[in-house]
């Protein structure tokens, strides 16, 4: 079988920073994809330099834990908090239960008609703002999405049951206890297997954090792909004002230098690994 690399940028229209540098990585590196957060505060002004790249695969970064809904507050009020911002990624976890799923559905809906309204067309993939969709209810909401509008979505853990190396592979869930993630995890595989959704044979999450942002390291991922198609999650992009409140600042510029890097380069052609997009599964 031939080897098949779509290496998505997360976070487009976090801030023009971000978005300039995921920019960047496609037009200079290696960036093939990447993904809107449609609900930030200046991603309108940026979402057509995106548009007007003819070979980047560009989807929808569904969001429920950082800034604000699309749908009015009231609408999504188990998701939000006094002032109308969705509650962060800890808190989700520890109100899960509480969060209605029908809410959930109704924003993701609203989020990817605006991206349909902006852009005259549907995304050409889905995938979820940080790790806490694995949450099974919440990963059911997601699967709904992609099975509502034909659209293949990110699967970000192994489909083998090597469910250690799945906590590893997957930043955020290192301080879930391994049974709680074997359990999404199992559960969220069996939805997998009773729909038919489109999405890549592998899923790499281990180009992430300073100490994986290496040239050897990247090269080794490229190295050794194993066949089919994989989806690379990368997080490039410059650091700014907007940036101000994120945990992970100092390493996009890091991840923008890599993704661009000559060896890097030099490796996906010597690996012979075929450089695409999302669109490849629709």
């Amino acid at each position: 079988m031939s080897k098949k690399l779509i290496v998505n940028a997360d976070d487009y229209g976090r801030s023009p920073g971000v978005s300039r540098g995921i920019l960047e990585a496609h037009q200079r590196g290696i960036v093939t994809s990447t993904t809107v957060m449609i609900n930030q505060p200046s991603v309108r002004a940026q979402f057509d330099e995106a548009l007007d790249c003819p070979d980047l695969g560009v989807g929808l970064h569904l969001v429920f834990s950082a800034w604000r809904p699309i749908l009015p507050p009231e609408q999504v009020s188990s998701m939000v908090d006094g002032d109308g911002f969705f509650l962060g990624q800890h808190d989700l976890w520890a109100q899960a239960e509480e969060i209605s799923t029908r809410e959930l559905r109704a924003e993701f809906t609203a989020q990817v008609e605006l991206f349909a309204d902006w852009a005259g067309r549907l995304p050409d993939h889905l995938d979820c703002h940080q790790f806490v969709h694995l949450y099974p209810p919440f990963f059911e909401a997601y699967a709904d999405m992609a099975e509502k509008y034909h659209l293949p979505l990110r699967v970000p853990f192994p489909p083998e049951t090597d469910f250690q190396r799945a906590v590893s592979t997957l930043p955020y869930l290192e301080e879930f206890p391994l049974d709680h993630v074997r359990g999404m995890i199992a559960t969220n595989s069996a939805l997998l297997a009773a729909r038919s959704l489109r999405f890549p044979d592998h899923f790499i999450g281990t180009f992430f954090g300073m100490e994986a942002l290496t040239v050897e390291n990247l090269t080794h991922l490229l190295q050794n792909l194993p066949d089919g198609i994989s989806e690379l999650m990368c997080h490039p992009g410059y650091d700014g004002p907007g940036l101000t409140k994120s945990t992970y600042r100092r390493e996009r510029p890091v991840e923008l230098e890599l993704l661009t890097h000559p060896t890097v380069q030099e490796c996906v052609a010597d690996a012979d690994v075929e450089l695409v997009n999302f669109g490849l599964l629709k």
